[in-house]
């Protein structure tokens, strides 16, 4: 059977012709997550966006395959119409520009929910104050009437994962979906993720903290440079890394207080 998502030599030139992801090769099993890792502009963003048929305008995929569930998305534009949100869905980085700011929370999750079918009246009310529990918010009837501005980021940042999970796609696209959470609710975030690969979905997770792999992931990608440095099953990677930058990055992470610099490598 062949990968969830199979990303294949994907080339993603800028508008002034700078090559922003070179020859990326990746894949997210059925019923697994894998982390893509790396540091901020390496090209993690990008690629995800690409999976989605959301790339900024000018940003141009010069070479390259996509396949989602056996389909060239690539090659088939009308693709997205029908599957996005509902096939493959994405949680965005930030919040503030992700969601809308002049529509109530319930309102955002039910236009989500309706990619997969219709919903109103009491249904709909039930629909999504279990929606919010699920992704860990107390009160929820009272948060579904409240608009974003109102809330914390963490509390922003569950409602976006409540509306990337509202239609059940098959693919998760998870961009630094901790990165405004404390750590107790940065575990229970990446528990529900990690519930969603296992019940029936693939997750791709985007991140530059590789602590927060370490026990969730099932394979990880290290990203540099527009460029994977290092693919394969966690355990391999974060006990024996095999790149320097790899190497330089698990250094990073704190131990007994202490944080070691990112060496500079000639890579």
């Amino acid at each position: 059977m062949s990968p969830l998502l199979q990303v294949d030599d994907l080339c993603i030139d800028s508008p002034d012709g700078e090559r922003i992801v070179d020859s990326v090769t990746l894949t997210v099993e059925r019923g697994a997550m894998t982390a893509l890792v790396g540091e901020s502009g390496s090209g993690k963003t990008m690629t995800a966006l690409a999976i989605m048929g959301l790339l900024p305008e000018g940003m141009v995929v010069r070479r390259g395959r996509v396949c989602v569930d056996g389909t060239d998305v690539l090659q088939t534009p009308r693709w997205w119409q029908r599957h996005r949100g509902r096939t493959v869905a994405m949680v965005f980085q930030e919040p503030m520009t992700a969601l809308d700011p002049v529509m109530r929370i319930d309102q955002q999750l039910l236009e989500a929910r309706r990619r997969r079918g219709p919903i109103r009246g009491t249904e709909a009310r039930r629909w999504v104050v279990t929606a919010l529990t699920q992704v860990g918010i107390e009160s929820a009837d009272q948060v579904a009437r409240m608009y974003p501005h109102t809330l914390s980021g963490g509390m922003r940042q569950r409602v976006l994962l409540a509306m990337g999970l509202a239609a059940d796609p098959g693919l998760l696209l998870a961009d630094e979906p901790t990165a405004a959470l404390d750590a107790v609710n940065r575990g229970d975030a990446l528990d529900l993720l990690r519930g969603v690969a296992k019940r029936h979905a693939g997750v791709l997770l985007i991140t530059h903290d590789l602590a927060s792999v370490a026990g969730w992931a099932d394979c990880v990608a290290v990203m540099r440079h527009g460029e994977i440095l290092e693919h394969g099953a966690a355990r391999d990677v974060l006990s024996a890394p095999g790149h320097p930058y790899t190497r330089g990055l698990l250094a990073c992470v704190p131990r007994s207080g202490q944080v070691a610099p990112l060496p500079e490598l000639d890579c």
